[in-house]
């Protein structure tokens, strides 16, 4: 049980990670690809308009699911904690 807390907890860190950069920094999207440059939306020139909705909209979606993973995560490390902490009483009394 302690493994795999410990391989969810690195998955979790490592994907929103990932997710935090790519829509923290979805300007790059343009750099890498130029042929997406040009298009307008809304009346702005798509290059502008969406990396700024991708990190005011994006990043507030991205936090939201980040803060109810992380929250159920910890609600797992409780638990885990709670049973290690049953066990550790019903050694010291010796089972009682």
């Amino acid at each position: 049980m302690k493994d795999e807390l410990y391989k969810k907890e690195l998955w979790i860190t490592i994907v929103f990670s990932a997710l935090l950069m790519l829509f923290g920094h979805f300007a790059s999207v343009f750099v890498m690809f130029p042929s997406l440059k040009g298009g307008m939306m809304w009346g702005f020139p798509v290059e502008y308009i969406v990396p700024i909705l991708m990190g005011w909209f994006g990043l507030m979606g991205v936090c939201i699911a980040m803060a109810l993973v992380c929250n159920k995560f910890d609600d797992d490390m409780e638990a885990y904690a709670k049973t290690q902490g049953q066990e550790v009483m019903s050694d010291k009394t010796g089972g009682k």
